[in-house]
């Protein structure tokens, strides 16, 4: 039997794990990945809308921020580009994971770099007054995550990369699928 045509494991949860470089090209790709399981998990189209972009702005921080001493991020000047391509040269890794996991009443994306870590990313905003304080310029990415999606966790690994773990409840948290309108 070939590895597709294995049978599912035992239980509900569907679990899907995707890798692709950190590069604008692959946000939409992981947007419309999103939004279909999103639509097969039964969320009304608000809740779609909101997973897609939380899972968007997960990935585009990133491709923006994770390996942008390493000289990759759409913010830099080719200039900058140049003067940390010998650092690239020897970093390894510079990609972007996504996780994804089924459970009959949530949908959970879990977003993976090996890049420098949230301690050492620019802060998000904590409200859009202070957005505008700022001059706009950046900062929303994580207020939509934490505002769109009902859990959010960032791990460290080991001092370098990030977990980020989102989860959208169908319905409310604590409700069963069936009560949810």
């Amino acid at each position: 039997m070939s590895r597709t045509d294995q049978p599912a494991p035992c239980g509900d949860v569907v679990e899907l794990e995707l890798r692709c470089p950190s590069d604008t090209r692959m946000l939409a790709p992981v947007r419309a990945m999103a939004t279909t399981l999103a639509r097969q998990q039964g969320f009304s189209a608000e809740q779609i809308d909101q997973i897609e972009m939380a899972v968007d702005e997960a990935c585009a921080n990133v491709v923006r921020h994770a390996y942008r001493h390493l000289g990759i991020s759409p913010d830099l000047t080719d200039k900058e580009k140049e003067v940390l391509a010998a650092e690239r040269a020897s970093a390894g890794d510079c990609t972007i994971g996504i996780r994804m996991s089924l459970g009959e009443d949530r949908l959970v994306f879990q977003v993976i770099d090996n890049g420098i870590g949230i301690d050492n990313t620019p802060p998000g905003v904590s409200g859009i007054d202070e957005f505008v304080e700022r001059g706009g310029g950046g900062g929303l990415g994580l207020l939509i995550i934490r505002n769109f999606m009902d859990e959010v966790r960032y791990d460290q690994q080991d001092g370098q990369g990030t977990i980020l773990t989102m989860t959208k409840y169908l319905g409310i948290p604590g409700e069963s699928p069936s009560q949810s309108v």
